[in-house]
């Protein structure tokens, strides 16, 4: 009986993958899935819905970090530059992974994956081929390129947007900009993954922000006070501590009142502003030999997805290291009255957080309908209004396409959900894709000129007149949907 147990329990969570990874489908697939066996895994192509929810989040991330703090200011950099680049920054030299090849099967690994993977073992998850013996190689993680008429390799594809910043730090003095200052960027970024799975991509966009300041500067920071007193769950030593973001500022686990800062904003946007759930989150405090080569303080942003802890931001301390490498290589005087500034960083994956919004607002089984939901906040839902019909007649369909006219002149993003069948069909085809409100054109239409508002969350239902939508829409997406 237990084996039977454990077998239904291994049935059971291997179809709710399954289920879940369908309803991913409506948001991402991997790029050109239909040359099967041709295609190169670690890139994907976001659909409609999931183009939406990203470029919600980028538009909170703006308004989170950027418009509400002071001296801080976008750019746009290009995605390739010259090698000298990249060796002066470090990453020719240093950003690599440790790889090892089974003489089996010939599959590669990443060492660090596959001991994670095997329990400490060095052994081909394939074939248990025993590896011990076998060569470990570092293997460059940079996407090189031969652009022009070159003859050899000369540029790359950048491997995190920060390096444009940079090489930039005289031109933003150039306009004015005085320290402290940061500026932030969004835009892809390229990295030769070895092995991608999960939310590991070759190709992925960032929003990085990279903070100037001098010495200093680094202990303290004008709106330190409003989140200094922010409760995080802190992750160290193998073990998940709640405390004060300035606690853990005072024991040195955060390494200065600056990257603090950023760490409690992160907390505040994604738990308010994104929805995610707090005990979903933890503050991973990166022990020296695991931090990057550039850093000498990282905390990194965790969320559990699928039971496994994946990092969505990396915050980083990292001194004068950058201005003072492409100072040495370039020739280019960086420094402030001969001080070189320092880096404060922190970066936020996009692709990342948008699957941890999927994946923490999936709700598989609600007790109250025979499908499943996406629970995504009103704010950030990349579908905002469904538009349904009880009928498929040219009376009622007329109508709904005069409301879908109507909510799109005021900006809305509508999804047509009257073209899909019978009226639950429509409603169960909004729940998966996370839309808020439906309205539903129905006989009352035809006799009162009136719809109905339906809440994604709660299934209730208001009755407004078509007059009135748009403000009803207004208040009710505003409010979150609640109709009481």
């Amino acid at each position: 009986m237990r084996q039977y147990n454990k077998l239904s329990k291994m049935m059971s969570q291997s179809k709710s993958k399954q289920d879940i990874e369908r309803f991913l489908r409506n948001f991402y697939v991997n790029s050109a899935e239909i040359y099967k066996g041709r295609n190169v895994s670690g890139f994907i192509d976001w659909l409609p819905p999931g183009a939406m929810l990203r470029q919600k989040i980028i538009d909170s991330w703006i308004n989170f970090f950027i418009k509400k703090i002071p001296n801080i200011f976008l750019m746009d950099g290009s995605t390739i530059l010259p090698l000298s680049v990249f060796e002066a920054s470090g990453h020719l030299a240093n950003f690599t992974d440790p790889v090892i090849k089974c003489p089996k099967c010939s599959n590669t690994y990443r060492v660090d994956h596959l001991l994670k993977e095997t329990n400490g073992k060095l052994i081909c998850p394939r074939d248990l081929t025993d590896l011990k013996d076998q060569e470990i190689k570092q293997k460059s993680l940079m996407l090189e390129l031969t652009v022009g008429l070159a003859d050899e390799i000369n540029a790359a594809l950048r491997p995190e947007t920060a390096q444009n910043i940079y090489i930039n730090f005289m031109n933003f003095k150039a306009i004015g900009l005085k320290l402290p200052f940061a500026i932030a960027q969004i835009g892809r970024s390229y990295r030769n993954e070895i092995s991608p799975r999960g939310s590991r991509l070759r190709e992925f966009v960032q929003m990085e922000i990279e903070e100037f300041v001098l010495p200093f500067h680094l202990n303290s920071h004008p709106l330190y006070d409003n989140v200094k007193g922010i409760r995080l769950p802190i992750f160290y030593e193998e073990q998940t501590i709640e405390m004060e973001l300035n606690e853990a500022v005072k024991k040195g686990l955060v390494p200065n009142i600056r990257l603090a800062f950023w760490i409690g904003r992160e907390w505040q946007w994604l738990t308010n502003e994104l929805g995610l759930p707090g005990n979903k989150i933890r503050f991973r405090i990166v022990p020296s030999e695991e931090r990057a080569f550039y850093s000498k303080g990282t905390v990194d942003v965790e969320v559990n997805m699928e039971d496994d802890w994946v990092e969505i931001i990396g915050n980083a301390y990292r001194t004068d290291y950058d201005l003072t490498v492409h100072s040495k290589h370039s020739g280019a005087n960086l420094s402030e009255n001969g001080t070189i500034p320092h880096v404060i960083e922190p970066s936020f994956g996009l692709d990342r957080i948008a699957i941890a919004v999927l994946l923490l607002n999936y709700d598989p089984n609600p007790s109250d309908r025979n499908w499943p939901l996406f629970r995504i906040p009103y704010k950030i839902a990349p579908l905002e209004i469904g538009i349904a019909s009880i009928h498929h007649s040219d009376e009622y369909i007329n109508i709904a396409e005069k409301v879908d006219l109507i909510l799109r002149s005021l900006d809305y993003v509508t999804f047509k959900l009257f073209e899909r069948g019978k009226i639950d069909a429509q409603y169960a085809k909004a729940d998966t894709l996370g839309i808020p409100l439906v309205i539903t054109i129905d006989s009352k239409t035809l006799e009162e000129n009136t719809v109905t508002i339906r809440n994604r969350d709660t299934k209730a239902q208001i009755r407004v007149n078509i007059g009135e939508i748009a403000q009803a829409v207004k208040n009710l997406l505003l409010g979150g949907g609640g109709y009481g």
